[in-house]
């Protein structure tokens, strides 16, 4: 092999090392956000400062991956999962949907076995929307960053480089080691944050889109901690429609680090991960698979699609010998 080939094919980084220049991004994203939440929003409270650090590395992730997808792939911004463009509100609400059912059925579980009872809570109408929807914009944020770095420029990268299976494991098995530092964790919530890593993975091959990963995350957030007043990753919410009251086995309802730290929820991870694998309703569209791939010469249909995606680099498995 020639030396240049090492780095470059067909005219363009490899992706492994598409993948190695987007850590730094990364990293360098968070570092500026905390500094300039910390100087310019020091007199707003913590609330508000992390609000403005989750923004500020939004903006800074968007704007680094432009920049990379501009100069190392060719490609538009959109090429990273977040285009509005074919089914991205179909996807969205979709995982809306599928994060929704699956915090409320590990609610429903644990109201039928017994380990916790959920009653409403006391406050007006006014208290009520204004943390509901300050608690969702936040959230949304939140659950677009994390989809943005475990699921978005550099994972997509590292699927070109050694496909899709080494990638989602090295990716959930981050995704899991992040939350080692919320309080409350343990061997549980670590594997059940892993795990749910897959299903978010899943769902980004299936759709080329970060739609319904987003959707998912930030569904399950919000209906865990914001309606049924269970903590979030051991993290609890300010405000919640529903006070929980969680008194079974920590091993089953994962205690104080909420439901993710428990085998209810390994469980429904387990089942989603099964649906979002097997269900015809998760396809790649035409304007998607064109922004990741480029246009297909035949015009293809989305059915076609979903065939090219069955094994999620198909499309470039003739390719793939070249391109690592």
């Amino acid at each position: 092999m020639k030396p240049e080939r090492i780095f470059i094919v067909e005219g363009k980084l490899r992706p492994v090392w598409r993948f190695l220049v987007s850590i730094p991004v990364v990293f360098l994203a968070y570092l500026v956000a905390g500094v300039l939440a910390g100087f310019v929003f020091a007199g707003v409270g913590q609330r508000g400062r992390l609000f403005a650090a989750q923004l500020l590395v939004l903006a800074l992730l968007l704007a680094g991956f432009k920049l990379l997808t501009s100069l190392l792939d060719r490609r538009p911004l959109g090429a990273v999962g977040l285009g509005f463009c074919g089914r991205w509100y179909v996807e969205f609400g979709m995982g809306l949907g599928i994060g929704a059912l699956m915090m409320l059925a590990v609610g429903a579980l644990e109201l039928v076995l017994g380990v916790a009872r959920f009653a409403v809570d006391s406050g007006s109408p006014g208290h009520f929307a204004g943390w509901g929807v300050g608690l969702l914009v936040f959230l949304v944020v939140a659950a677009t960053d994390e989809e943005l770095i475990f699921r978005g420029y550099p994972f997509q990268r590292l699927v070109d480089a050694l496909g899709a299976a080494p990638a989602v494991a090295l990716f959930s098995g981050l995704f899991g080691l992040m939350h080692l530092r919320n309080p409350h964790h343990d061997w549980v919530s670590t594997l059940n944050t892993m795990l749910v890593g897959i299903p978010l993975a899943v769902t980004y091959l299936r759709t080329r889109a970060l739609w319904l990963p987003v959707g998912i995350h930030l569904a399950w957030n919000y209906v865990q901690g914001c309606g049924l007043g269970l903590p979030v990753s051991g993290i609890g919410m300010p405000f919640s429609f529903l006070r929980a009251e969680v008194t079974g086995d920590p091993m089953l309802t994962g205690g104080a680090y909420g439901p993710e730290g428990g085998l209810l929820a390994t469980g429904v991870i387990v089942a989603a991960t099964v649906y979002v694998s097997l269900s015809k309703r998760i396809y790649i569209s035409q304007e998607m698979r064109a922004l990741v791939f480029g246009p297909s010469p035949s015009g293809g249909s989305s059915a076609e699609a979903v065939v090219s995606l069955q094994v999620p680099t198909a499309q470039t498995a003739v390719d793939r010998q070249d391109t690592k």
